[in-house]
């Protein structure tokens, strides 16, 4: 098999999204129901949330990615919609892009500097991006 993804029909994507805010988690709910549909890419889409404590409706804090990852719902950014469930939060930038063959940037452009040496060196060495930024930095 051809590992590299741009060029092998055979090759499954594995789909990474960076970032988690409300249009982060917008096109995560498209995105995870492609991957699960899809012969051509892996079921589990992986997103990256920089981790923070959310309050809830009953006033217990808890992490914003245990949440994502329990009731499928971004709480604080998207309330009330659901995630699909194979979209996993994850906090940590290099183990959500392990290996990514695709990347789906949704993020303030201001961060992309500073997450570009981790992202990097985890991708798969072929990995495309997708880039749904808005803003330009200078």
């Amino acid at each position: 098999m051809d590992s590299n993804p741009q060029t092998s029909a055979e090759q499954i994507d594995r789909v990474c999204i960076i970032g988690s805010g409300n249009w982060g988690s917008a096109i995560s709910t498209l995105v995870g129901r492609n991957c699960e549909r899809l012969p051509n890419c892996e079921t589990e889409v992986k997103m990256w949330v920089f981790e923070e404590t959310v309050t809830l409706e009953d006033g217990s804090q808890e992490k914003l990615t245990d949440v994502i990852n329990q009731r499928h719902e971004n709480v604080k950014y998207l309330p009330g919609i659901k995630l699909p469930e194979n979209v996993v939060a994850v906090p940590d930038l290099k183990e959500a892009c392990a290996d990514a063959t695709l990347l789906i940037f949704v993020l303030p452009h201001q961060f992309l500097p500073r997450l570009m040496p981790t992202i990097r060196a985890s991708v798969h060495p072929s990995s495309r991006g997708v880039s749904l930024i808005k803003g330009l930095g200078e």
